[in-house]
């Protein structure tokens, strides 16, 4: 069998088996925003953010979810309320440009529920927001300010890139 010489550097670190979907209990947890991707809808055709999010604290840390923010204009409440979590502002009626890599990093607090598809059980974010209005133990707060090293986010920040362009 001949030999193949294969470079891995630029895939994703996180090892998937056998295509399963993320599933953790139902519950509040604090995440990690790791990063995002402005994708269309191979049906619709509509855009939407794809954000990659990781549980940050607990049993479950590491773990990897996915939660979707339509752009369409009757779903914006979603980033809305998205951008909100991760900056503790208020962006609702303002028009912003947003550089979605400013919130990669921050930290938010959630909520998962179980969701069925294609017959397969995995967790869904059905809500997100400020971290401080999450309640954890003393021992993952502690956890958690030594795993941080957040910057406040200012409106400018969310700036960079037209919500129109995307």
């Amino acid at each position: 069998m001949p030999k193949l010489k294969v470079d891995f550097s630029g895939v994703d670190p996180d090892i998937r088996r056998g295509g399963g979907v993320a599933h953790i209990p139902e519950g509040d947890y604090l995440a990690k925003i790791v990063s995002s991707e402005i994708r269309e809808s191979e049906k619709s055709g509509s855009r939407y953010i794809s954000w990659k999010i990781s549980v940050h604290n607990g049993e479950f840390k590491g773990k990897t979810l996915y939660h979707i923010t339509s752009l369409k204009p009757e779903a914006l409440w979603n980033l809305r309320n998205f951008i909100h979590a991760a900056t503790n502002k208020n962006v609702a009626g303002k028009a912003l440009n947003v550089d979605t890599s400013v919130l990669e990093g921050k930290v938010i607090a959630i909520t998962v529920e179980d969701d069925e598809y294609e017959g397969k059980v995995r967790s869904r974010i059905v809500d997100t927001r400020p971290k401080d209005e999450l309640e954890v133990d003393e021992a993952e707060e502690e956890e958690e300010a030594e795993d941080e090293s957040e910057e406040e986010v200012d409106e400018e920040e969310l700036e960079d890139v037209d919500l129109e362009e995307l």
